[in-house]
């Protein structure tokens, strides 16, 4: 549903639902005995997924945090994007693009890792899910302004910052420890999501993207412009 609202922090339902579910999962694991094994049993991994058939731990892995400040970071992002989001799309929507970008992210990197990389890896964290969120976030609301950071900075700046720094990453072999693979598949989730918003949304969504790509393009060629005069 199309809402022309001034944007506001007062669209939180279902961010907070979801940092909600992320943080009771973190706490319930951590602080029950037997926490390690459910942990191991939610996670995706090659183990779990092919050798013992718990297809569902493509959705559980991503409620899943190594760490409190791994929690934190993500939360941060879940409410800051999913308020914008839920501005635009509204409760039920902001919920299914969440959950969505989510099993995306965590089904096309682990294909990526265990079927073309060749390697054994446990993915874990929303952050697949919060770049589904970024990227729906720029293309629905690419000039939106928020105030959360020191400086007020339109939501399609935010997000090529987070994507340079993933294909930064991944460039970078991840040797950070961080899957960059399915942050990109986050962000290109939106691909198939966006066949399951109505055809408002769908539009808006396609106007983002050209907004996003002509920007993109104006920002390359004054960066080249001025590299030339300074040369």
């Amino acid at each position: 549903m199309k809402n022309d609202k001034p944007f506001s922090f007062s669209y939180i339902r279902a961010p907070l639902l979801i940092i909600a579910v992320n943080t009771a999962v973190f706490f319930y694991l951590t602080g029950m005995s037997p926490g390690a094994e459910m942990f191991r049993r939610l996670v995706l991994s090659p183990h779990n997924l092919l050798d013992n058939g718990r297809v569902w731990c493509v959705l559980t892995s991503g409620f899943l945090h190594k760490n409190i400040m791994h929690l934190f970071f993500n939360s941060l992002g879940i409410f800051i994007f999913g308020c914008v989001v839920e501005h635009r799309f509204g409760f039920m929507k902001t919920l299914m693009i969440y959950i969505g970008a989510l099993v995306i992210s965590m089904a096309i990197s682990f294909g990526i890792y265990t079927f073309i990389l060749n390697k054994n890896v446990a993915l874990i964290g929303a952050s697949g899910a919060l770049m589904g969120l970024i990227s729906v976030a720029v293309l629905s609301d690419p000039f939106l302004i928020t105030y959360e950071t020191l400086l007020p900075v339109p939501v399609m700046l935010k997000g090529w910052m987070f994507l340079y720094a993933d294909v930064k990453g991944l460039l970078g072999g991840e040797a950070d420890g961080v899957s960059h693979i399915a942050h990109l598949a986050g962000f290109l989730s939106i691909t198939f999501i966006v066949y399951f918003l109505d055809r408002d949304d769908r539009r808006r969504i396609g106007k983002g993207f050209l907004i996003n790509v002509f920007s993109f393009a104006l920002f390359l060629a004054l960066n080249y412009h001025f590299n030339m005069i300074n040369a």
